[in-house]
């Protein structure tokens, strides 16, 4: 956060990314997701095929044969276990989203009018912030 040449207190969202839960996301449920993550992206328990790619239940295309599990065992439809852990994520930049808002990086975008400092009511609690 910082002060602007018009004496109004600036911020910018310091986070640069997504991340979301990959089992079930497909260009079906959430194209937005599946676009952001096509390049630079991060992805943790889920399957990976034997050409290098990743793949996770409803993904939107069959499960190639060969495909390694999160558990690092040969996919195998016969007993039952998925190719991805239920709880597999992505995280992908926030600059590849294909709606994201052309300003969301201006600092000048996000001006704060007030600041609230707020407490637990047993006041031994973690302080808060809200910005207005």
């Amino acid at each position: 956060m910082k002060f602007g040449e018009d004496g109004r207190l600036y911020a910018i969202n310091p986070e640069a990314g997504f991340f979301g839960v990959a089992p079930f996301t497909s260009m079906e449920t959430n194209p937005n997701a599946m676009l952001s993550c096509r390049a630079n992206s991060i992805f943790t328990n889920t399957g990976l095929t034997p050409d290098g790619d990743i793949w996770w239940e409803g993904i939107g295309t069959e499960i190639p044969e060969g495909t390694i599990t999160w558990t690092n065992d040969v996919y195998d439809k016969t007993n039952g276990k998925p190719a991805a852990h239920p709880n597999a994520r992505f995280t992908a930049p926030a600059s590849q989203c294909p709606v994201i808002d052309k300003d969301w990086e201006n600092p000048k975008r996000r001006a704060y009018f007030s600041i609230f400092i707020r407490r637990t009511p047993s006041g031994n609690g973690p302080i808060g912030l809200s910005g207005v």
